[in-house]
């Protein structure tokens, strides 16, 4: 899990970041999108492919979470709503790279009028995205503190981190160390093994079939 929290958050850093550039504010005229997108369109593109990356990790990444928080004892359902957020933060960019396809696509037509509209709908569409964010640090964090063998201080990481997401301005700080907390969250519960009761308990063997 650690190696891909840390590809994860790389590769997503690379696409919105790095790749992204200095692309139009959200109140750009559809002339200067048209311009920007067109004098950057292998950079527009390979965002969407280093992103794409990115989300298959995520996905590897919430498989695995669930299946390690059950072997820890957290439960079902806290388990299964963690990778549930992980799942929604990936449809979460999806759908934003849907938005990101059109707009390059509207650019590159010089469709001026229809590449200020998605454009304003490219840099406001960030709600699934941190939605699902949030989901998967609470439910994380409450299925390490319900009874699981998990380090404590990691639930509660996890918890302060998804609350903080949910407090308006003040939430980008927390989706930063939601990147931060993907890997390390990663290396401390893929590396955690069950407990020695647990198992060591051997699995039920068959009642023997007797003849007449």
């Amino acid at each position: 899990m650690g190696p891909l929290g840390i590809a994860t958050t790389v590769l997503i850093v690379i696409g919105f970041a790095v790749l992204t550039g200095n692309s139009p504010g959200e109140n750009a005229s559809g002339t200067s999108v048209v311009n920007y997108y067109n004098a950057h369109i292998g950079q527009a593109w390979s965002s969407i492919w280093v992103v794409g990356g990115a989300l298959g990790f995520m996905t590897l990444y919430s498989v695995i979470l669930r299946a390690k928080l059950r072997e820890a004892g957290a439960g079902r359902l806290l388990s299964t709503t963690a990778f549930a957020g992980g799942i929604m933060f990936v449809s979460g960019v999806v759908a934003s790279g849907i938005f990101h396809e059109a707009l390059i696509s509207a650019a590159h037509e010089h469709q001026a009028s229809v590449a200020s509209v998605l454009n304003f709908v490219d840099q406001n569409d960030q709600v699934a995205v941190l939605f699902g964010a949030i989901i998967t640090t609470l439910a994380t964090g409450a299925a390490i503190l319900n009874r699981s063998s998990l380090p404590r201080w990691l639930g509660w990481v996890a918890v302060v981190i998804g609350v903080v997401m949910c407090l308006g301005d003040i939430g980008f700080f927390g989706f930063l160390a939601f990147g931060i907390w993907l890997p390390v969250a990663g290396f401390v519960i893929g590396r955690h093994e069950p407990d020695a009761a647990g198992a060591s308990m051997p699995p039920r063997s068959a009642e023997p079939v007797t003849t007449g």
